[in-house]
């Protein structure tokens, strides 16, 4: 029979997500049994025979489901996180440089394997969702930034480093006393990717989330330090297309989930979002017409600018075909290396999977250990 594990997240062949609490025993029959939370709603608590937990789904009921068991381990959590903190870490050597310089000396191993804020400020998201029950508390989620600006909280080191201007500037507004919902600037200079990179966790917390929700949620956590309409979008875009790769990677090619995952966003758009933030949409006109799949490196930007670090992460992943060639690209893109190589590198480690990191990034990736335990 196969093992549940504790403390790790099962996804039900309808769709939700379950946090196994314990294995126990009942005590009048002695059998085993699966005590479980729900991810959604009101985060109800479960228990189920062992042997039901673990079986495969009735074919015969359900023959239109692809799932083969009733509940399914979910990794996807690990392979996105790790896959992020490898994609910053393997470009940080390539932060600021040229694309010219880096074609006389690429990037082509880990090398130091120090992840920087993309990564910690991942975690911290991560662990508020986690600590809190998989409930979302915008205030904890400042207070740990701020942790990590003042003591180096989830750092590879215990200091933070490589500090975006507009986070730096939002978490002091905080510090000082600001209300949260006034902390981040919100002038078309603010522009940067430093909540994109951050905002893989919302989407995980998402999938057990009515769609309703998900346009103002994503813009409230983006907001907390960027709260440009452009980098909603860029976060919006981004976490639709992250869903697509979870939810059916075993049934689609990666191109088709970008694609996928960009249709949906523009249509849920169209819903939920108001004529002003829609017809901000021009911003990202290249990657909802598909045209910067197909252009040359050349015309792809690698800037800190939020538009720019999608466009040129899901052109790595469009133009490559495993995790370590799209990397590759991304960090041998330059400038901005290793926010792109992150943004990539979570989409690319969410459709490959853990098994496709090359085993010495792996190795050489500082302080694994704390963001594996951070995944859970």
């Amino acid at each position: 029979m196969r093992k549940i594990l504790a403390g790790r997240v099962y996804r039900h062949f309808k769709g939700k997500d379950y946090k196994v609490l314990v294995v126990a025993q009942h005590t009048e029959t002695g059998e085993q049994c699966v005590v479980y939370q729900a991810l959604y709603d009101d985060f109800a608590y479960y228990v189920r025979p062992y042997a039901m937990f673990a079986s495969e789904v009735d074919r015969e009921k359900y023959p239109e489901v692809e799932q083969q068991y009733r509940f399914e381990l979910t990794d996807y959590i690990l392979n996105g996180v790790l896959g992020l903190a490898v994609g910053d870490a393997l470009g940080q050597p390539a932060q600021g440089k040229t694309r010219e310089s880096l074609k006389f000396s690429p990037v082509l191993e880990m090398r130091q394997g120090l992840w920087s804020d993309d990564t910690s400020l991942t975690l911290c998201t991560l662990a508020s969702l986690r600590e809190n029950d998989w409930r979302l508390d915008y205030h904890d989620l400042l207070r740990r930034f701020a942790k990590w600006l003042e003591y180096g909280y989830l750092t590879p080191e215990g200091v933070a480093f490589d500090i975006g201007a507009t986070t730096k500037q939002a978490l002091l507004n905080y510090l000082n006393g600001v209300p949260l919902e006034c902390c981040a600037p919100r002038n078309e200079w603010n522009c940067g990717n430093g909540s994109l990179m951050r905002i893989l966790p919302v989407e995980f917390y998402l999938q057990a989330q009515p769609a309703a929700g998900r346009y103002e949620i994503i813009r409230n956590v983006s907001a907390l330090t960027h709260a440009h309409i452009c980098c909603t979008l860029g976060c919006f875009l981004y976490c639709a297309v992250a869903g697509e790769i979870i939810q059916h990677r075993e049934r689609f090619k990666l191109a088709t989930l970008l694609v996928r995952g960009v249709i949906r966003a523009v249509d849920d758009l169209r819903q939920v979002a108001d004529a002003d933030d829609n017809r901000e949409l021009h911003y990202y006109s290249r990657i909802i017409d598909r045209s910067v799949y197909e252009l040359p490196a050349d015309e792809i930007e690698s800037s800190g600018y939020v538009v720019d670090t999608l466009e040129a992460a899901l052109w790595c992943l469009a133009n490559t075909n495993s995790y370590r060639e799209c990397l590759l690209w991304a960090v041998n893109l330059g400038e901005d290396a290793d926010t792109v190589a992150a943004v990539a590198g979570s989409l690319a480690g969410l459709y490959y999977g853990y098994d496709s990191i090359p085993h010495e990034w792996l190795a050489g990736l500082k302080n694994k250990e704390m963001i594996v335990r951070v995944c859970g």
